[in-house]
């Protein structure tokens, strides 16, 4: 009798053992259930497509260029006496970049203006013979002087003066000196050239476009400049020239001079080229609104807390903006951000 009374008793309490387990794991799963059953929006941020002028965009390579460069020769053989420039040094028009050992040139017109004088002397010999010089005709004045010898003094004056000259050589206009190559003591003869003057207040870049290109890089097209080593640099110009031909590597040579400079962009550095031409009234939106979904370009546009994927068709494109030809209408509000793993009709809330 007590053992099955004690039997009774294990059975009952295994029996509310197991109900109270079951409750349990019915309530977690129940709470599972509302918690995954409440749907999170997606945190986006929006701007309205707007119409506007935008700006097509053509990237390329170019070389910066003084729009003003000579390279002084020597138009004179001998030693170099005197450099008084130094690479890097700002010059005025005018001033003395080099001279050469001139002593002979100037024995030499010493000599030409000793003959002169004689000549003078013989000439006023000739003209004793007239009581009147002044009433002498031009054809007996010009006899005179080829045979007093004058004409031909006076020539060689002249001749020996411009001589000395080419021992002296003076810089064509302002500007700065670069690649200095002579040295003081040296025969000319070593030397290609003694230096070149570059003006750097007046550059300009030249660079290539293909030809399919050649429609965004026509006169007066507005672009900006930035060095490869330093991209913060930025140089404003506009493109002057055109070569219309097309080289054997299908590129037109295109030259731009820059209206707005830097200091520390200098002739033979290497750039990149942004040429930008506008486009009025066209309907805008950020490229990070475009997506891709079954290989068609899509936009997803927010209505009351839903992302709507719309097909467009996207026109020109630059690093900044896309313009829509199709899909889209002024004012919808493009999702630029958080639209990579969203689908249709996702829940969307803006962020503030």
């Amino acid at each position: 009798m007590n053992r099955l009374y004690t039997q009774a008793l294990i059975g009952i309490f295994l029996m509310l053992l197991a109900s109270c387990s079951s409750g349990k794991a019915d309530g977690e799963q129940s709470a599972s259930t509302n918690r995954q059953g409440a749907p999170t929006p997606v945190m986006v941020t929006t701007t309205p497509a707007a119409t506007k002028t935008f700006y097509h965009e053509l990237l390329c390579n170019g070389v910066v260029e003084a729009g003003r460069m000579a390279k002084i020769t020597f138009e004179a053989q001998g030693v170099i006496d005197l450099i008084p420039i130094t690479n890097g040094q700002i010059v005025q028009k005018g001033q003395l970049l080099a001279q050469l050992n001139n002593r002979e040139q100037q024995m030499a017109l010493q000599h030409a203006q000793n003959a002169l004088q004689r000549a003078k002397v013989e000439m006023k010999h000739l003209m004793l013979g007239y009581s009147d010089t002044s009433n002498l005709s031009a054809q007996i004045l010009e006899t005179a002087r080829i045979k007093s010898g004058l004409s031909e003094a006076e020539l060689s004056v002249k001749e020996h003066e411009y001589r000395l000259g080419k021992t002296l050589l003076y810089a064509p206009f302002a500007g700065r000196v670069v690649n200095l190559k002579a040295k003081q003591y040296n025969p000319t003869s070593s030397y290609e050239y003694l230096c070149q003057i570059v003006n750097e207040q007046s550059l300009r870049v030249s660079f290539g476009v293909l030809e399919s290109e050649l429609q965004m890089a026509t006169e007066g097209t507005q672009l900006e400049v930035y060095p490869f080593s330093n991209p913060n640099l930025r140089a404003k110009g506009k493109i002057t020239e055109v070569n219309r031909m097309v080289d054997e590597n299908g590129m037109v040579a295109i030259t731009a001079e820059l209206t707005q400079t830097h200091k520390n962009i200098i002739p033979g550095m290497n750039v990149r080229v942004l040429v930008r031409r506008a486009m009025p009234n066209q309907l805008i939106i950020p490229v990070e609104g475009l997506a891709r979904r079954q290989n068609r370009d899509v936009v997803f546009v927010m209505h009351d807390s839903l992302a709507h994927w719309q097909y467009v068709t996207v026109g020109p494109r630059n690093t900044k903006e896309a313009v829509i030809t199709e899909g889209l209408k002024e004012g919808d509000k493009a999702i630029i951000t958080g639209n990579a793993t969203i689908g249709h009709e996702a829940w969307v809330r803006e962020e503030e």
